[in-house]
């Protein structure tokens, strides 16, 4: 049984006396370039549903290392992996190949193009540790590299220690794990010091690959009953050292219809956490393989759960309701005879049942309301006298309806309705429509979920609601990324982490003021980055624009008053406008401390922001 939790804010983190961001000169901003020589990786032939399309319209092309904040990484057209960094000697160092990764790939006919075993991704690198990082083609090949020192200026080139064929796909997340960690167990007693390697590969598929590829197994009923054209396919791979070599000890598939929030593996390496607006399951192991339900019980549990039929008895007659779908009346036959009932939907039985006691065929009534409910009113052949039960047969499964509660539930109508305003007035409105923003409005509920690697079962629930997600970002470099939502008009980042007891706790550890309401009305932007030292986050536009939202503090130049009541305004943050040299669309952005990088298709631009007010 999951574990419902919910995320408390620290009001500590929350600032209520926010008076706004205050738009400040970009003067004092230090600005550095470098031409990108190959041009950036090319959009791939990946798949043209929306879940693929909004793959590669999202997708980041600047990769950060979290043990070397102040270095990006981005693939070129050849497939060169370009590291930049800043210095205080060289300021934005030159472009320094580090690896070729190969994004040839074996499509040669149109309908390869067109099938999912054609489907391309843009190339992507994560780094688990501070010598080591993981490259993906987005072509089905996955490569372990050990960097050395990424710290140091010197050139040198990055050594293979494992290569697999894995889903195709871009890799959202890597990291390392000990095996001293996990259970109090020993260690084994490897030379490298017993290094795990957890990472998570996104692919996307349809619903009819999923079901017809016989190494998954499919349980959930809202896969095997979806509408959707596309899902989601999460690979979570764990790469283990034997002694001399690595290999894949353990697959484990994941899938989930609707787009992917976040998805980090948690502290322990013993689970994946989910936000999503969709459920999400696991649908293969390698280790410890998922087993279908029986089906028979599965059957019996939901006849227990649901009945057949309902039925609620007076002195004079029998009232029957069942739910026959979404049909016509001239789907629904209905024959009753005085100790039979036989209820047939587009000539398909759905009752058929013999009577307890006998009633008057000849007086029976029935209806069809629009929800698809059937009513069937069977007079009493004797009146005054108890049914025990409505039918002879033992197997059918129904509930009876006490006359009194129907009364009850009449005399309290009046306190509830499945309507936003019943009685309307219009002196009175429920709301004015005109006060809402398109900021105000969330979409679909978010549940974070957070699913157990061994037993495939959701150890802990977080219902969030019509809640809006900002970003993600990547604070602790020996931590999964935190994730911001939207509270009212703040964004409150949230950091998960493992507690002594196994379990996932979420700690609130920063409130970005008004940013909830500031990035809902920017209707164009991209990308949403925060630096790691949480000095402030910045918002890309798709082209031309960057806008750089500072924490509150003392701005200088004397006191600030609002213009219209004279009010002397205490706690103000600085917002920067960054207006791009050329038109070019913006295709990574990352933020580090005092450091922007944003990377067209031509150029790799450095901001050196001063984070001081």
């Amino acid at each position: 049984m999951a574990k419902i939790i919910s995320l408390t804010p620290d009001r500590k983190l929350i600032n209520p006396d926010f008076d706004g961001y205050k738009l400040c000169c970009d003067a004092d901003v230090t600005i550095y370039k470098q031409p990108v020589l190959e041009g950036v990786e090319v959009s791939p032939l990946g798949p043209t549903c929306y879940l693929g399309t909004r793959l590669k319209a999202l997708h980041n092309h600047l990769f950060p290392d979290p043990f070397h904040p102040s270095s990006v990484y981005y693939f070129t057209s050849r497939g060169h992996l370009i590291k930049s960094g800043y210095s205080q000697d060289c300021n934005l160092s030159g472009s320094e190949v580090v690896w070729q990764a190969d994004l040839t790939d074996e499509i040669t006919t149109p309908e390869q193009e067109e099938g999912e075993g054609g489907a391309q991704y843009h190339a992507t690198v994560s780094f688990p540790g501070a010598d080591l990082a993981l490259v993906s083609n987005g072509r089905g090949s996955l490569h372990l590299l050990h960097t050395a020192d990424r710290t140091t200026p010197t050139t040198h080139s990055w050594r293979v220690d494992y290569e697999v064929e894995t889903e195709r796909g871009v890799l959202l997340q890597s990291c390392v794990r000990s095996t001293k960690a996990e259970n109090g167990e020993r260690a084994d007693e490897n030379p490298d010091g017993s290094r795990v390697i957890e990472c998570v590969v996104l692919s996307i598929t349809t619903p009819a690959t999923l079901l017809s590829n016989p190494q998954y197994t499919v349980v959930d009923k809202q896969l095997t009953n979806t509408k959707a054209v596309s899902l989601h396919l999460l690979t979570w791979l764990t790469l283990t050292y034997n002694g001399s070599t690595w290999k894949v000890s353990r697959e484990r598939i994941v899938a989930g219809e609707g787009d992917i929030q976040y998805c980090s593996i948690d502290g322990s390496g013993s689970g994946l956490i989910v936000l999503a607006h969709k459920n999400y399951s696991f649908v293969g192991d390698s280790e410890c393989p998922i087993v279908k339900p029986n089906n028979s019980d599965e059957k019996t549990n939901d006849e227990e759960e649901l009945p057949k039929y309902i039925f609620m008895q007076t002195d004079e007659d029998v009232t029957v309701w069942m739910c026959v779908g979404e049909v016509v009346k001239e789907d629904v036959c209905v024959k009753v005879t005085s100790d039979e009932l036989n209820v047939k939907v587009k000539e398909r039985d759905i009752l058929h049942a013999h009577f307890a006691d006998v009633v008057l065929h000849q007086l029976t009534t029935w209806t069809l309301d629009g929800d698809g409910r059937l009513e069937i009113v069977l007079p009493k052949a004797i009146e005054g006298e108890r049914w025990e039960s409505l039918f002879m047969e033992s197997e059918l499964i129904g509930e009876e309806v006490k006359e009194q509660h129907l009364q009850l539930n009449k005399r309290l109508a009046h306190l509830t309705s499945d309507q936003w305003n019943p009685d309307p007035s219009p002196e009175a409105p429920v709301y004015d429509p005109g006060e809402l923003e398109a900021c105000d409005q969330a979409g679909e509920e978010v549940t974070l979920t957070h699913l157990h690697g061994s037993t495939h079962t959701p150890i802990a629930l977080v219902h969030l609601g019509p809640t809006q997600h900002l970003f993600n970002a990547q604070i602790e470099s020996l931590a999964g990324p935190a994730f911001c939502l939207r509270h009212d008009v703040d964004a409150l980042l949230w950091q998960p982490r493992v507690c002594s007891e196994g379990q996932v706790t979420y700690t609130h550890i920063a409130t970005y003021d008004a940013f909830g309401y500031v990035r809902a009305s920017k209707t164009s932007a991209k990308f949403t980055c925060a630096s790691s030292d949480l000095s402030y986050v910045a918002v890309a536009d798709t082209h031309t624009h960057v806008y750089v939202f500072c924490q509150p503090g003392c701005v200088g130049g004397g006191e600030l008053r609002n213009r219209k009541s004279g009010r002397q305004l205490g706690r103000v943050a600085r917002q920067l406008v960054i207006s791009l040299k050329n038109h070019d669309p913006i295709l990574g952005l990352h933020t580090a401390p005092g450091l922007l990088y944003v990377l067209t298709a031509t150029t790799l631009y450095l901001y050196c922001i001063p984070t001081a007010l």
